[in-house]
């Protein structure tokens, strides 16, 4: 049943919820893509670019750059899963929007999400609400990830960046409502 809540206040808000994550997801993995897109560029040759004797490049690549490129992408992620405190506050404030009556905005979400509320904290955690969203979010991700990288894949050279930058940014931001309203939804109070 909380699931099943939890799914509908997902698909019923899914533009507000997908645009709340994206406004961090998107930008980070542009700024990642701008700052390595030669290495984005000459990725269908990596494996070959890793085999060159030190000092070697190709089209100003080489097994550092790569490897540099990783580790960025690394600290994208670690920021995004930082932020998914802030993710939550704001999607509870749509959630709570709805709720009300209201037609709940990203950006009306985003409002005051950075003045900590103290209310949650002796709420009980659902975990049969929050694993099989996060389950459910993982599927979507890697499924949209995919289909993502297909779309991407035939891009090659200087445009490549932009478009694995926002593949990568709108999966996860696919993704996302869906693990965020089960967290929202796990610490709900229980409909009589």
């Amino acid at each position: 049943m909380l699931v099943d809540r939890a799914l509908r206040t997902t698909l019923r808000n899914f533009s507000t919820f997908w645009l709340i994550a994206a406004a961090v997801t998107i930008p980070l993995n542009l700024a990642w893509a701008f700052l390595y897109q030669d290495v984005i560029a000459t990725s269908e040759i990596h494996a070959d670019i890793e085999t060159l004797p030190p000092g070697d490049e190709v089209g100003g690549v080489d097994g550092r750059a790569i490897d540099r490129a990783e580790r960025a992408q690394l600290i994208v992620l670690a920021i995004e899963l930082a932020l998914i405190p802030l993710l939550v506050r704001a999607t509870r404030r749509a959630i709570e929007r709805d709720a009300s009556g209201h037609v709940p905005t990203a950006l009306g979400a985003w409002r005051g999400v950075a003045r900590a509320s103290g209310t949650r904290g002796s709420m009980p955690w659902r975990l049969s609400v929050v694993l099989p969203m996060a389950g459910f979010a993982l599927i979507v991700w890697a499924l949209t990830a995919l289909i993502g990288g297909l779309v991407a894949a035939p891009i090659g050279g200087s445009p490549a960046w932009v478009v694995v930058a926002l593949t990568r940014g709108a999966a996860l931001a696919i993704a996302l409502p869906f693990l965020l309203v089960g967290v929202v939804e796990a610490r709900r109070p229980a409909e009589r």
